[in-house]
């Protein structure tokens, strides 16, 4: 499976039961055509696309490398350098895709 890993400008918070994870870490893959559309349909009405999309797409990692769902509400209402970071990160993805076809 491609992916790409990188470290967010700001950290975002999870809930793992009880406990708060805070981590800059992600890893991003990319959806398979179901999950993409699964994706699509979950998303509420009145939320960005964009941002349903790369929120699907990327995992929040903590110090254990165990991995965490980032929800919209996560991501929307993180820091806006975490919005443009992933962007970016989405087209080395892209990239790094094509390249291995």
């Amino acid at each position: 499976m491609i992916q790409v890993e990188g470290m967010l400008p700001v950290a975002l918070k999870a809930l793992d039961g009880q406990t708060e994870i805070k981590s800059k870490k992600i890893v991003m893959r990319q959806l398979t055509a179901i999950e993409y559309m699964q994706a699509q349909a979950d998303g509420e009405a009145g939320q960005y696309i964009s941002i349903t999309d790369l929120a699907a797409m990327t995992k929040l990692v903590d110090e254990d490398g165990k991995e965490h769902k980032i929800t919209y509400d996560m991501l929307g209402h993180s820091s806006r350098s975490n919005l443009d970071y992933l962007n970016k990160k989405l087209d080395e993805l892209k990239e790094k895709e094509a390249a291995a076809e």
